[in-house]
């Protein structure tokens, strides 16, 4: 399911942008291309887009689950906020390192590989992260 996990105003708001009240910002067409694609890496990483939403819950409180174990979400959708977090921090990185070249985007031998997203979106998502080791 593609969907934007973060709103033009939530994005505007973290990276500060300047809105003209009738032409929106001069990021726009740079947004627009990076709030779906950063959406989509921070879906992908997950690897269920269940988890990318507040839970159904029973009368406990407790996450309703599905078959294979994945929290059911609950309508309409809301995004949780740790996601909008870890989305709004990927769309700050990469807006400044534009390039790839920022610090944020440095992984060290050491970690291994698989890094899709920076460190802090990482941080933030990985309680979330549906396991495939078995």
């Amino acid at each position: 399911m593609a969907i934007d996990l973060v709103t033009f105003d939530e994005a505007y708001a973290h990276l500060r942008c300047e809105v003209d009240g009738t032409n929106g910002s001069p990021d726009d067409p740079w947004l627009s291309i990076f709030i779906p694609a950063i959406s989509q890496a921070v879906s992908n990483w997950l690897k269920v887009d269940a988890r990318l939403y507040v839970p159904e819950v029973d009368s406990s409180g407790e996450p309703l689950l599905d078959s294979a174990g994945d929290p059911i979400p609950a309508y309409p959708l809301v995004v949780r906020p740790v996601v909008k977090a870890a989305v709004l921090i990927e769309l700050g990185s990469q807006y400044r390192f534009r390039e790839g070249e920022g610090v944020d985007n440095v992984v060290p031998d050491a970690a291994g590989w698989g890094y899709v997203l920076n460190k802090t979106s990482t941080a933030l998502l990985t309680s979330l992260r549906k396991s495939t080791v078995r």
